[in-house]
């Protein structure tokens, strides 16, 4: 008799009253394999558009102002974006620093406000006027979650940290998970 009710017990110890805390849920797997859809979905595309062999690579060519993809609307209104992911594509405005650790630049399009963007694994030779596509999240600098926010900290970026600081704390920033060279400048 106790080996029987030694038994239910032990089954009742396997048995599971929901799911655990911080576990996955099926929702969440769901909601991954249907992202996980939409992108192989928008790559197919991508691979099977043809190229445009005529088309101009020249960011100055026919007035534009190089390869500038904004579907987030980051240079328009980038504060309502902080905590969001974003991919965008724009020329280099300006390099803030570059270095072995990391690089700091700005990208910027002719309608909207130019966007500061830190990336823990520099690309290299990235220079001003190259056109980049930087994916990451939209955040606002902050001296005291700098190192949490772009994953490296600002005294081993930056030569003088309190400069950068000066110039942009509280504004809005990418915090760089990839950085691609889409197209380096000419003339150099």
């Amino acid at each position: 008799m106790a080996a029987a009710i030694g038994m239910g017990g032990l089954a009742a110890c396997g048995d599971s009253a929901g799911p655990e805390a911080g576990g996955v849920t099926t929702e969440d797997l769901q909601g991954i394999e249907d992202d996980l859809g939409a992108l192989e979905e928008r790559v197919g595309v991508l691979e099977d558009a043809p190229a445009d062999a005529g088309a101009s690579v020249d960011p100055t060519a026919e007035g534009e102002a190089g390869v500038v993809e904004d579907e987030a609307g980051v240079f328009d209104d980038a504060q309502s974006l902080i905590g969001q992911d974003a991919t965008v594509s724009a020329a280099v405005s300006e390099v803030i620093t570059s270095s072995d650790v990391g690089s700091a630049f700005r990208i910027g399009n002719e309608t909207g406000e130019p966007i500061a963007v830190v990336s823990a694994s520099p690309p290299a030779q990235l220079e001003t006027d190259d056109v980049v596509r930087v994916s990451g999240t939209v955040v606002q600098v902050q001296r005291d979650t700098f190192e949490q926010d772009f994953g490296i900290a600002a005294d081993e970026l930056f030569d003088d940290p309190d400069v950068f600081f000066d110039t942009f704390d509280g504004e809005v920033a990418m915090a760089a998970d990839r950085v691609e060279v889409l197209q380096e400048q000419t003339g150099n």
